[in-house]
């Protein structure tokens, strides 16, 4: 597979029909450019998104501001671009490039480039462009950023706007940079909020396609644990919906719960007993490495691929929002379903309903008293019950018709 390369790209004339040879012949190279007509409009977007690009590209002259008119730029806009490259290397140090069509820039010597010992390739000399593409690639590879992207490619395309977003880049980015030196010393807190902000990407991106009911977004934020048991195919726990269809394979579905309880740690909105039932503080004192931070990166990363796949194969919107259910099966109603694991042994069974994945167990009395086999039809109330010992809240069958 071709690696690809993201390039902000400012030119003036980006977007005309003469650069769409110029543009095709880059991305045969796997360059993807990203092109804008002004100085203000590019280093606005190249700012918010340090991480997303591997390179700059500029034309000799272009536009200063947002809406100027042709005729307007001259060289004004790659001496503040030129600066403003040097002003983010405390953040970020992007090789950069000139390529121009202009006399005054690939034949005479000019003052901007001379200043910074660049050369300016000619946009009308195919031979130059060639050189070009293979210079901005070789030093692009150098970036430790890229190399990571490439390495981890098929995670960092989940990473983009069509998906959940290039703003999850960053923490990304740092997680994996770590990995080339795992350090005792990091901050549980500031990853594991990162991990989680990740996941609620993820979720708002299944909500734009429909796959997330709209009750799990509440206020602008995820509801992580209901958003989980939806995608799952099982009853949210107080928003009353269900999806039947269950878009999380089991293995998704139990990374994803892993990944929400043990960060749940280091969030300030999760509930102050469920942070003392994860107790990382203690676990910290006996296990001090970052390594379970790596462990869940890992499990993210797999959820983000199946999530692009997934996305990919199912795109219409009003086709997965047919698949949001009222949940039928609340306490005191009756819903149907059928028998199955009998155990003969200690009496108990469960209960499969026909509408969601969520078994409900069939208490002992309730099996001899009905004469239950396995895969009977039958229709059952279910209620909520405290489980002495855990103080969890539990489900079990309260009442069961058989269905002749």
């Amino acid at each position: 597979m071709k690696k690809k390369y993201k390039i902000l790209w400012v030119d003036d004339q980006h977007d005309d029909i003469e650069m769409t040879q110029f543009i095709v012949e880059a991305e045969g190279e796997g360059l993807i450019l990203e092109g804008y007509a002004s100085f203000e409009q590019a280093f606005e977007i190249l700012e918010k998104n340090l991480k997303s690009f591997d390179a700059i590209l500029l034309d000799g002259m272009f536009f200063e501001k947002k809406g100027q008119v042709a005729g307007t730029e001259d060289e004004s806009g790659i001496g503040m671009a030129i600066a403003k490259i040097n002003e983010l290397k405390s953040k970020k140090v992007f090789p950069w490039f000139v390529l121009s069509g202009k006399d005054q820039f690939t034949k005479g010597k000019n003052s901007i480039l001379a200043a910074n010992k660049v050369r300016c390739f000619d946009k009308t000399n195919p031979n130059d462009v060639v050189v070009l593409f293979g210079e901005i690639k070789r030093e692009s590879d150098n970036q430790l950023d890229t190399q990571i992207r490439h390495k981890y490619e098929k995670v960092f395309e989940t990473c983009t706007q069509k998906y959940i977003g290039e703003g999850v880049q960053r923490p990304l980015l740092q997680i994996l940079k770590s990995l080339n030196e795992p350090s005792d010393s990091f901050d549980d807190e500031l990853y594991f909020t990162q991990i989680r902000i990740i996941l609620e990407s993820l979720f708002r991106a299944a909500n734009k396609i429909g796959l997330l009911h709209d009750d799990c977004l509440q206020g602008g934020k995820v509801n992580l644990s209901e958003s989980s048991l939806f995608l799952s195919g099982d009853p949210t726990k107080h928003l009353g919906v269900i999806c039947s269809r269950r878009h999380f394979s089991r293995i998704v579905a139990e990374s994803v719960k892993s990944i929400i309880f043990i960060t749940g740690a280091a969030s300030h909105t999760v509930d102050p007993e469920i942070k003392n039932n994860i107790n990382l503080a203690e676990y910290r004192t006996v296990i001090n490495t970052p390594y379970l931070l790596y462990s869940l990166t890992f499990q993210l990363m797999d959820i983000l691929i199946w999530f692009k796949k997934y996305a990919d194969e199912n795109p219409n919107k009003e086709k997965n929002k047919s698949f949001w259910l009222p949940i039928e099966e609340k306490p005191g109603d009756w819903q149907k379903g059928s028998v199955i694991n009998l155990n003969n042994l200690k009496g108990f069974a469960f209960f499969k309903p026909n509408i969601g994945v969520s078994n409900t167990i069939i208490p002992p009395l309730i099996v001899s008293g009905n004469h239950l086999e396995n895969k009977d039809r039958v229709s059952v109330i279910i209620e909520q019950y405290e489980d002495t010992t855990t103080k969890e809240t539990k489900t079990r069958v309260k009442q069961l018709k058989k269905i002749k």
